[in-house]
């Protein structure tokens, strides 16, 4: 750190008008990265001690990793990050394959600023998932609890997450970043924060030619967390069509609640667990894969209404450190969406499991081993599995 402070030094102007750098706190393991995701290694790779720019009260920190991800997939090629709904498109299928690819290595940058109203926050992040082209994760501000951008919905908790290799949290769990709106204050030991978030009305794509998704109101979102203990989220939306555009013109009520645990039973093993239900919500559910969400929607056309698709999920996972620098983690999890047997192809059930190890041989690299299983069962009867064998290694900057 003394030598970055140096070198920033020497770039931005003489030493002798550098101003003693704010050095910001680093979050430590498994704590809310300002409001972002929590870190998930010691010192995490977004949240490093800032400099400061001199003569200015704003400190800036650079982060990101650099992420080698090599697969074998036994049955289907379940693509660059691990996508599920790959099972349901047989020219996937596979007698056995070897890829490699870095694309989830990420860049981010944050910046901090004394103010006369408090700290002023900015966040910046992008990776190169699915494709190889940089693309947006995060980027927004916050003030004394109000932030503007786009970061994590505020319907989402990682209370109940674990850690994998895999991008993402399993299926099974609430999993999307979305243009907002939000409030956080702290209520006693925990905190609740209140958010307007980008809407979108997702058609199932059998109805692709006579609806078009609309939606006239944002996303209202609420959440309760407590002590990273248990977290507690609702979510209410209103869907709609454009008759515009296309021939159906209808409206419906989108609704949906999450609840969240962490349940230590030492200091270096626990339980966590997630469970969802709602109506209208699949565009919450389906990230990453969800090409378009539409394996995941949140209306069908039935006549010339559209209809709310009920929505049921749930994640459980033991979580165990071996020793300091030893992890593994094990879980099961299921996505269940009721759809008219019109349907047949979209998927009915995903369960999804895994189990690995990680050895995080520094604070800053970490390599690992991962077993991952999806099932699906679609709608007309077909089911299919995958088995993919991932190995990790993993560079914080």
């Amino acid at each position: 750190m003394k030598m970055n402070r140096f070198v920033a030094c020497a770039l931005l102007t003489p030493c002798a008008f550098a101003a003693q750098a704010h050095a910001f706190d680093v979050v430590e393991a498994g704590q809310p990265v300002v409001t972002g995701e929590p870190s998930r290694v010691g010192p995490p790779w977004n949240h490093r001690s800032t400099i400061n720019i001199p003569g200015t009260q704003t400190d800036i920190a650079f982060g990101g990793y650099v992420k080698l991800d090599a697969f074998y997939d036994f049955d289907y090629d379940l693509g660059t990050s691990t996508n599920p709904y790959a099972v349901m498109n047989p020219g996937n299928k596979t007698d056995g394959r070897t890829s490699f690819t870095a694309y989830e290595s990420r860049l981010n940058f944050r910046t901090q600023t004394q103010t006369d109203y408090g700290r002023l926050s900015t966040y910046f992040e992008g990776h190169f998932v699915p494709d190889g082209k940089f693309g947006l994760r995060h980027a927004y501000g916050e003030l004394n609890g109000f932030l503007a951008g786009q970061t994590w919905s505020n319907f989402m908790s990682f209370v109940g997450g674990t850690r994998t290799l895999a991008l993402g949290d399993p299926k099974g769990y609430a999993f999307e970043r979305q243009a907002q709106l939000r409030y956080t204050q702290p209520v006693g030991d925990g905190t609740f924060s209140a958010a307007l978030e980008n809407p979108t009305t997702v058609i199932a794509r059998n109805d692709a030619d006579v609806a078009d998704g609309e939606s006239q109101l944002p996303d209202l979102t609420l959440r309760y967390e407590y002590k990273r203990l248990f977290a507690l989220s609702g979510i209410a939306r209103q869907l709609s069509t454009n008759n515009i555009t296309n021939t159906i013109d209808d409206d419906a009520t989108g609704y949906g609640i999450q609840a969240q645990f962490n349940m230590p039973f030492s200091s270096t093993t626990s339980l966590r667990g997630s469970a969802t239900f709602g109506e209208g919500i699949g565009n919450y559910m389906g990230n990453p894969g969800n090409v378009g969400h539409r394996n995941a929607p949140d209306v069908y056309v039935e006549g010339t209404d559209i209809e709310t698709i009920e929505t049921q999920a749930f994640g459980l996972s033991l979580n165990h450190y071996w020793t300091d620098s030893w992890f593994s983690s094990a879980g099961v999890s299921r996505l269940e969406q009721d759809l008219p047997s019109g349907y047949g192809d979209h998927f009915e059930t995903l369960d999804y499991a895994f189990a690995n190890v990680i050895w995080d041989v520094t604070e800053r690299m970490a390599v690992g081993l991962e077993y991952q299983h999806a099932d699906i069962e679609q709608v007309n009867g077909d089911a299919n599995d995958a088995s993919r064998l991932q190995a990790s290694a993993t560079f914080q900057f």
